[in-house]
């Protein structure tokens, strides 16, 4: 009965599609990758007319392309095409119709019975391909709130809110840019999608490759080289597809059943390739979809967000990777690597070109900061790379169309997830439950600064368990940001430490996308990996900690400043890491690994203490 229970609420599986329905598909994906990668390159759409394109696009290839649930048959069904078919028809009315909703008046102009019939067939759209995508978990979560903006007049408290009739609700969820078609939609098509398609390309003109080969030949003669393979180019990888999922499944077909064959277990080699994997998101020079979300939320460049995440990035690694090799040396792994491995240098010399269209990435964030052009350059580099790597014109064309099918196909769940979240946003602005949740924090935490951002981390953890990682931030950031800035914690720090937590529900049970990921091809329990993935990353959740009372950690303050705390946390990082596993050159005792942790503890706390006095 519990096993069913839990079938009910999680997403749905893969159809297997045939000719006729896969080709749809792609038309459909093909097309919307073209147009999109367009807008990327400067090509001039209003923006609500792409987003109407993309919303009906994602929904119509999520019903076709994902079941009900995971006991659902996965061939081809008549609501799955009915769903599809209204999807796209609801896209091109509020595509044709959107010349007259730009001259209307925001609430003095009603809306027409149609225009109310179609909003709430979009909605329920909506929430059934959350349902298929991310699992019915989510989908609770928001018709709570939708409940909330509907009957929270009849509460008395400080929860009340002024009565919302339905024609308001949907005027402001579906009909302004405060609801469905807010930033996270917006970020999500005219941001995310030309970094998706970046990172799909790479993977097609073998950049997946090119990171194992790069990471084995830096680490691969060490001790438990598969799993410092696994970390190295899972983090490389990562940092440019900026999807915990997709590295998993690119660098993890590599590193996962190596691990295995070299004496650990499938659940550990699987937590080691999903821990490393999430760490991509927090990674610059992408990152994940979260950041760009913090980006258009709080004004603040992506170019200076990237700048800010590298060194809390890099402790993520650093704690993981230092916990992988103390396990090593405990059960004496051997290398994966042989004599005959090509060197660093060698690999660079035959494979240096994919360092192009990189470097084109990173110095158009940074210099520029217009991230979707500078994906569509990098994309533009690839082409040759393409071209070179398969030898055939033919072949490469082939590939490039693939790449941009699976583009959409992959962007499907983070629309999805970015367009509900909005529904959730719009409902919260309409009430103002953000105020009133932000309000009782505080009085929760009693203005007490560590209580709150412990709460906030409880909040964030909490979502993340339902929830990916856009809509976990797309939440966190209206309902527990406003109590961290009331605190005089500046703008980037508080929303970098929402970020970096969301991030991590990728390895955060019961709903784990990485974990999942890494369990299908470990051909482990999903669950035990996740906590494995927690217990290995278990530093690494302090890590939002340290930069909150260390801003130098983010490469604010002086130099003396951000010299002094980096090193601090980086001596801390390590001794909680040989705390945690038991060994610093030998197994540790109880006593030893107590001190190491008071030690570790203690040097965060002081640095602390020397930033707040300061």
């Amino acid at each position: 009965m519990l096993a069913d229970f839990v079938m009910t609420l999680a997403p749905g599986r893969g159809r297997q599609l045939g000719k006729f329905e896969n080709g749809v598909v792609s038309v459909i994906a093909i097309a919307t990758s073209v147009f999109f990668i367009l807008l990327a390159f400067g090509v001039y759409v209003q923006s609500q007319i792409a987003l109407n394109w993309f919303i009906g696009a994602i929904l119509a290839v999520a019903f076709l392309t994902t079941t009900g649930n995971p006991k659902r048959p996965t061939g081809r069904t008549v609501f799955s095409w009915t769903a599809a078919i209204v999807s796209v028809a609801i896209a091109v009315y509020f595509t044709v119709m959107q010349p007259i909703y730009d001259e209307r008046l925001p609430m003095i102009d009603g809306l027409n019975p149609i225009d109310q019939i179609a909003g709430v067939i979009l909605i329920v759209l909506v929430l059934e391909a959350t349902r298929r995508c991310i699992g019915m978990t989510l989908v609770l979560v928001v018709m709570v709130f939708l409940a909330y903006g509907i009957f929270g007049h009849l509460l008395t408290g400080p929860f009340w809110h002024r009565e919302l009739s339905l024609e308001e609700m949907l005027y402001q969820i579906v009909y302004t840019t405060n609801g469905l078609f807010g930033p996270a939609l917006a970020v999500a098509a005219l941001l995310v999608f030309a970094f998706v398609a970046f990172g799909t390309l790479l993977d097609a003109a073998g950049g997946g490759d090119f990171f194992f080969d790069l990471a084995n030949s830096l680490v691969g003669r060490q001790a438990g080289g598969p799993a410092k393979v696994a970390v190295v180019s899972s983090g490389l990888y990562g940092s440019i597809s900026g999807s915990p999922t997709s590295d998993v499944v690119t660098t993890g077909s590599f590193t996962i059943p190596l691990m295995i064959r070299t004496g650990l277990t499938p659940t550990y080699a699987g937590a080691v390739e999903a821990t490393a994997s999430t760490g991509g998101a927090l990674l610059p020079p992408v990152m994940g979809t979260a950041a760009f979300l913090m980006s258009d939320f709080t004004g603040i460049p992506y170019s200076s967000i990237a700048i800010a995440a590298v060194v809390p990035a890099l402790l993520y690694y650093l704690s993981v990777f230092l916990a992988v090799h103390l396990r090593a040396r405990v059960d004496n792994l051997q290398p994966s690597a042989s004599a005959d491995t090509p060197s660093v240098l060698t690999v660079l010399r035959h494979s240096w070109y994919y360092l192009i269209p990189i470097f084109i990435l990173v110095w158009y964030v940074l210099t520029v900061d217009r991230p979707a052009f500078s994906a569509a350059l990098a994309m533009a580099s690839l082409v040759p790379i393409l071209l070179v790597r398969v030898r055939n014109p033919s072949a490469a064309g082939k590939a490039l169309v693939r790449a941009l099918d699976d583009s959409t196909r992959r962007m499907t769940g983070i629309g999805v997830a970015c367009a509900v979240a909005g529904l959730v946003v719009g409902t919260l602005a309409m009430t103002d439950l953000t105020g009133k949740i932000s309000s009782a924090l505080f009085l929760l935490a009693h203005g007490n600064a560590l209580l709150t951002l412990i709460i906030a981390t409880v909040i964030v953890i909490i979502l993340g368990m339902g929830m990916p990682t856009p809509a976990v931030y797309a939440l966190a950031s209206v309902l527990a940001a406003p109590a961290l800035l009331a605190l005089n914690i500046p703008l980037l720090p508080a929303h970098l430490f929402i970020v970096y937590f969301a991030s991590m529900s990728a390895i955060t049970p019961p709903v784990a996308v990485a974990a999942f990921a890494a369990a299908t091809i470990a051909n482990a329990n999903p669950m035990a990996i996740g906590l494995q993935c927690c217990r290995l990353a278990i530093v690494a959740f302090i890590i939002p900690y340290v930069f909150i009372y260390n801003p130098g950690v983010l490469l604010i303050g002086s130099v003396a400043d951000v010299v002094l705390s980096i090193v601090t946390a980086t001596i801390a990082i390590v001794a909680l890491v040989c705390a945690q596993e038991g060994y610093l050159g030998r197994p540790l005792g109880v006593t030893t690994r107590l001190l190491l942790v008071a030690l570790g503890l203690a040097l965060m706390a002081a640095q602390a203490a020397f930033a707040i006095l300061a």
